[in-house]
This record gives structure tokens, C-alpha cells and sequence, in this order.
């Protein structure tokens, strides 16, 4: 069953009646009039614009489970998997945040936040006739690993990581767009927008024939701390560790934002030591034994985790905790045994 309600969007307005369908976020804007106007300046007032906003998936993540995890063994992790990583990957809104900058001075012009709790919902955009750099983006509100800064100006418009160590993996997939918008001179009055996630997700999978140790505790690290909406630019000016959820003895997942698509030339003295120089991200299990040891086990992955994607990456567990790759070519791997913290990177075990 699907119901909706259409009308105009105030500046600030919560609340739209949803609109339930699988993979879309379509907020429609419907033309009803033109202004009322002495001359023909229409410049000078507001008109009412059809936008269309649609969230595009780059990745169907039952086809990666079901590539990787394909053995009836695996079948209760994959299960598992796809039960946690659905809200991610459902193309669900929470809010919406709808910015128009104008084109030469880049100020912030108009502006609309919207709790949209739905797949797709109906507005009426009301603005002036002018040229603008729109951008738009999904799920920051309710998110608390992320803020959103800068909105004065397009060039400044960014959404930032919290300031951490340690940080809990991401509780909502991100989503953002931008798009020139020429109305000065255009008789267009309708405009489609795609919205792309700029988060992803990584699941580690402990082999069926391994013997898990309980308690052990696995974090992602190497990924950004910032995005820079208008230019969809990533920067690493602070590394945090991004705990993962463990979904059983076998199977631990996060959501974050991507890793670089290189390695970096310097990076900030403060971020955790990588042994393998040509590594772009890294999986740090740390395993309690029997002993009253941990052992410290990084994987160093080689290839970009991009945005918008799962990667699964599968391990063996051996007996003095270390975790050993599986199928994976591009994954390095350095041990630590009876591991003990310190440097100024506090773990959070």
C-alpha cells in the first residue's frame, strides 16, 4: 500500500507523511503557479519547481553475500549479515537537508531540513528564479559519529567525523548529491537529483572450521575523517577506530566512510602504526586467551574500500588467537602476541 501527501516545503518544516517504496528516495516537488508578477522579471519572485530526488545503490549486497558466503556452513552468518546490513543498504531516509548556494558568491540562499521517515515524499519548492549549486544530503541527523558544518557556503559544506580514538561503527548509511541549477534563463521547471551513499560496509567472517575466541574485539581503521560535499572529496586528517559490531562468534560488520584510493604520501603522526607501507586500510582484531594474553592480529588490505560498497574479507582463527586470510591475495597480515596497549592511540577494548 503506498499513501502521500503533497505540498510546500517551509524553510525548517519537520514532517512529511511517507511514501513506502524499496530503493527510492523520490521527494517530487509538484508546479502548481507561477508568481504574481507586474512585469516579466520573474527573477524577482518565486516560482514553483518539480525536483526530484532519487537514491541510487551502487552495490546489491545479496549478490556479495551470496558470492562470498555461498556454503550451507555459512549460511546462518550470511543470514545474519544481511539482517544487519539491510537499514544500511535499504535506501531509507531518516532527514533531509535541501541547500540551494547561489552560482557567483556562493552563499547559502535557501534552505529546507525535512523528516522524511520514508522512502520517497511529495514538496513544493518555492524559490527564486536564480542559478544555484544545490546540494543535498540524507541521514546526518541521528547519526552521532558525524556533524554537518559549514552550511554559510557550498565550498565550506562538509561532513565531519567525530574527534575519537574510538568511535561505534556509523548507525545509518549517508547519502548526499550536488547539482548545478541554471533557472536564471531556463524555462525548465523540473530537475532530477541523484543522491549517492558516502558511507560503506565490511564485514569480517571467521572461518566455520576455526574455534572463535570469545570476547574478541575487531575495529576498522585507514578511513576518512571528513567528506567535502560540493567537491566529493575525502580527507584523512584524523584516523578514529571504528568498532564493528559482532553479529556472532563469526561474523563482525561496521559502516564508515571509504578508505583513500592510494597511500598517502604522510599521514598525521597521531593515526595507529601501518607496518605494510602499500596498505589503504586496516582490520584490528585483538584476542583474549586462556593465558590472560591478547594477541593482536592486523590485516592490511591493499585495494580501496569505496563508497557504497561491501567488502567481506574471510579469516581462519588459529590457536594462539591470530587470525590467518582466506582466499584474499590483497590482504597482509601482522601478529603481536601477548599485546599490550599504549602510544597516543587509545584502543577501547
Amino acid at each position: 500500500m503506498q499513501f502521500s501527501l503533497s505540498g510546500r516545503a517551509s524553510p525548517r518544516k519537520r514532517g512529511v507523511a511517507p511514501i513506502m517504496k524499496r530503493y527510492l528516495l523520490s521527494i517530487l516537488a509538484s508546479t502548481i503557479a507561477a508568481c504574481s508578477i507586474i512585469d516579466d522579471d520573474l527573477s524577482v519572485c518565486g516560482v514553483d519547481y518539480e525536483i526530484s530526488y532519487e537514491v541510487r545503490l551502487v552495490t546489491d549486497i545479496d549478490i556479495v553475500i551470496e558470492n562470498k558466503l555461498s556454503s550451507v556452513a555459512d549460511l546462518p552468518t550470511a543470514n545474519a549479515l544481511r539482517t544487519w546490513l539491510e537499514p544500511t543498504f535499504s535506501g531509507f531516509a531518516h532527514d533531509l537537508d535541501m541547500l540551494f548556494y547561489s552560482w557567483g558568491e556562493d552563499d547559502l540562499r535557501h534552505s529546507w531540513h525535512e523528516i522524511v521517515d520514508a522512502r520517497s515524499a511529495s514538496y513544493t519548492l518555492y524559490i527564486p528564479r536564480e542559478d544555484y549549486m544545490h546540494l543535498a544530503v540524507v541521514n546526518t541527523e541521528d547519526n552521532p559519529n558525524v556533524r554537518m558544518d559549514g552550511m554559510n557556503h557550498a565550498a565550506s559544506l562538509a561532513i565531519h567525523q567525530e574527534k575519537s580514538d574510538t568511535l561505534p561503527t556509523y548507525n545509518t548509511a549517508i547519502y548526499s548529491a550536488r547539482m548545478p541549477i541554471t533557472m536564471s534563463d531556463s524555462t525548465i521547471l523540473s530537475y532530477n537529483v541523484h543522491l549517492y551513499m558516502v558511507t560503506c560496509a565490511v564485514a569480517l567472517i571467521v572461518e566455520s572450521d576455526s574455534v572463535p575466541a570469545t570476547d574478541m574485539r575487531v575495529f576498522l581503521s585507514g578511513t576518512a575523517s571528513d567528506f567535502d560535499i560540493r567537491d566529493s572529496l575525502y580527507t584523512f586528517a584524523y584516523s578514529s577506530l571504528i568498532r564493528m559490531d559482532e553479529l556472532s562468534s563469526r561474523c563482525y560488520a561496521v559502516t564508515a566512510m571509504p578508505s583513500p584510493d592510494a597511500p598517502a604520501a604522510s599521514m598525521p603522526a597521531h593515526l595507529p602504526t601501518q607496518k605494510n607501507a602499500k596498505s589503504l586500510w586496516q582490520l584490528r582484531a585483538y584476542t583474549p586467551l586462556n593465558n590472560g594474553t591478547i594477541t593482536e592480529t592486523i590485516l592490511d588490505i591493499d585495494s580501496p574500500l569505496r563508497a557504497g560498497t561491501l567488502e567481506i574479507i574471510r579469516v581462519k582463527q588459529l590457536p594462539d588467537g591470530s587470525l590467518e586470510p582466506v582466499e584474499n591475495s590483497n590482504v597482509g597480515v601482522s601478529v603481536t602476541l601477548d599485546w599490550k596497549d599504549g602510544g597516543t592511540h587509545a584502543i577501547e577494548l
